[in-house]
């Protein structure tokens, strides 16, 4: 998500079979409302949730030192985009958890980078999406990056509904989520979902 409602915030609803909806919202509460008109399994949000506890050097969570460590770049809380980042997916967390959402913070570059649909370099929309097609993803003809960002964590949200999702961090200080492997979309589940019932995300546009 964006870290301020002046810049639109991408969103991407998936569904268990695959197919996809993408939405742009400014607000909060019009994040809030997607999420309440689409009842969805899990939200994965680009954004931290949570604030370093200091154990673990200035900035940075045991869940950043840990993403380090596999060799993906990503930036410390203690940056001041990040901070206002931070402060924004907190809030939208809180809301869409008092709402009864299981909500989640994952990384889109980083599950890319575990999924192998990109490794290093500059990062375009094109060859991303050919990747989460691959996957099983339905995408538009020509997605932004945006959208292939925010269809990336709303994979990584139907992934760890499904428990294939490796857990980052200490759960006290606040955990982040990526792909425990690169998958395909399994065959749809009919008994167990409505069409409705969708994997939402919100992220930076």
């Amino acid at each position: 998500m964006t870290a301020t409602p002046r810049r639109p915030t991408s969103i991407c609803i998936l569904s268990t079979e695959g197919s996809t909806g993408f939405y742009e919202a400014r607000l909060d509460e019009e994040i809030a409302g997607l999420a309440q008109a689409y009842s969805p399994l899990c939200v994965a949000i680009d954004a931290p949730l949570s604030y370093p506890s200091g154990a673990w050097g200035r900035g940075y969570r045991l869940c950043d030192r840990e993403v380090r460590r596999l060799g993906i770049r990503i930036f410390p809380v203690s940056l001041l985009s990040m901070r206002l980042l931070a402060e924004r997916g907190m809030r939208l967390a809180a809301l869409l958890r008092e709402m009864g959402f299981k909500v989640i913070e994952t990384f889109p570059s980083g599950a890319q980078r575990i999924l192998c649909i990109w490794r290093s370099g500059q990062r375009k929309a094109a060859p991303i999406a050919s990747g989460l097609r691959r996957l099983g993803l339905r995408l538009p003809r020509s997605p932004s990056l945006d959208m292939v960002d925010a269809a990336t964590c709303a994979y990584v949200a139907l992934l760890h509904y499904k428990g294939m999702c490796l857990a980052l961090g200490d759960q006290s200080e606040g955990l982040l989520y990526l792909p425990a492997k690169s998958t395909r979309l399994s065959a749809p589940r009919r008994s167990s979902c409505r069409s409705k019932r969708s994997n939402i995300v919100s992220r930076p546009s």
